[in-house]
């Protein structure tokens, strides 16, 4: 065994003594490119760029001078938020009566927005601190009208119900749902 590792060493210095040094300094960078080249996830810290940005939108110059007038948008926007904006305003620390907050970086985030820090750069420094903010995803919409209705599972089924606005009181049976998925959406069935 090691008469063996002492011949590969041996071979691996007798190339590298061939090769001349600038050839092996290409081949150095050309490693080094391709281990450093990361490839971002277009969902990552999805939420967090699109609560932001939306936040950032609706302030206004005379607002952006201080960070007080940040913070009072951010809390308006909280306010009126649902779902996974709710979520991110909580994570951000900005709460309600009912939730409360996690701590968050309130104070961070309005004063980035003051100094024109953009979304996602804001984002991407906010994951350093505290990950689950960009661990925060939007769920995949079903496209409805090209999707077999009834290969889907009730729960996926009382998601489109509810992110559509249909009314599901007294509904029991799968059928249902897809009979008030179709009507919604003017979805003929197939005979």
């Amino acid at each position: 065994f090691f008469a063996k590792r002492q011949q590969a060493i041996h071979h691996v210095r007798r190339a590298a003594a061939a090769m001349s040094p600038v050839r092996s300094l290409l081949l150095a960078c050309l490693v080094g490119l391709a281990a450093g080249k990361k490839n971002e996830d277009p969902r990552d810290c999805e939420v967090c760029r699109a609560v932001i940005g939306q936040i950032d939108e609706l302030v206004t110059p005379a607002e952006r001078k201080t960070v007080e007038g940040i913070e009072a948008v951010m809390q308006k926007y909280c306010d009126s938020a649902k779902g996974k904006e709710k979520t991110m305003c909580y994570y951000m620390g900005i709460g309600d009566k009912e939730l409360g907050t996690a701590g968050g970086v309130k104070r961070e985030v309005s004063g980035s927005l003051s100094r024109g820090i953009n979304a996602k750069r804001l984002c991407t420094r906010m994951k350093k601190q505290d990950a689950q903010m960009c661990e925060l995803r939007y769920e995949k919409k079903v496209d409805v009208k090209n999707t077999d209705l009834s290969k889907l599972r009730v729960k996926e089924l009382r998601k489109i119900c509810d992110d559509e606005g249909i009314p599901t009181k007294g509904f029991n049976e799968k059928g249902e749902f897809i009979k008030a998925i179709k009507d919604k959406f003017g979805i003929k069935d197939e005979m």
